[in-house]
């Protein structure tokens, strides 16, 4: 590869970065509905730039929202890791993702609507899915097996059970137009309800 060729390629690369680096920030704050000037001023790029490395806005917002969940994920998983107990654990699990890390929830949650319109996004936010539920819930769910505690259906639906529940609680969430505050131990009350985790299991150490 010649010297031109290596330098142009990561320039793109740069490009590209900058404007996913600028789009996470302006969607985070304006959702959706911000422009593609907007993200191009932040990231000083062009246009055209968008349409070239993403395709269209939409696929930029998806591919934004799609690493957001994942590091909401993460984040959770993290914030989880200290816990000593299965309550302790699965309260630091829900109450992440539902407090500090719920606008990138949100993020996630506006992009799998707007896949129900667009089929070009389907792919990307299947993928996601695939990845939360096979990684921070489902861990929850390992967790919860090794105290002896009987699942009510299989680990994976149990997963999709939980992001469900999360997604649902966000959405309820963003379309008040509030935050829940004082009410987030209201929240992470209704996805231990929707688990149905017996005191026992949750007082059990880990």
């Amino acid at each position: 590869m010649t010297t031109s060729r290596r330098g142009s390629r990561e320039a793109g690369k740069a490009t590209r970065d900058s404007l996913l680096r600028a789009a996470a920030e302006v969607f985070t704050e304006q959702g959706e509905t911000a422009s593609v000037a907007q993200i191009c001023h932040r990231a000083d790029a062009y246009p055209n730039q968008v349409t070239y490395y993403f395709g269209s806005k939409e696929q930029l917002f998806t591919e934004v929202a799609c690493t957001a969940v994942l590091r909401a994920g993460r984040a959770a998983e993290e914030a989880a890791g200290t816990a000593t107990t299965v309550g302790e654990y699965t309260h630091a699990l829900i109450s992440t993702l539902l407090g500090g890390q719920a606008r990138n929830v949100e993020l996630f949650t506006t992009a799998m609507s707007m896949a129900s319109r667009r089929s070009d996004l389907r792919p990307q936010i299947a993928d996601t899915l695939q990845v939360l539920h096979e990684r921070g819930a489902e861990a929850l769910m390992r967790t919860l097996v090794r105290t002896g505690w009987e699942l009510r259906a299989p680990i994976d639906v149990e997963a999709k059970a939980f992001w469900s529940a999360i997604f649902g609680l966000v959405i309820q969430q963003a379309a008040a137009g509030d935050h829940l505050g004082d009410r987030l131990e209201d929240a992470v009350a209704i996805v231990f309800t929707n688990l149905q985790i017996p005191d026992r299991v949750l007082a059990h150490a880990i």
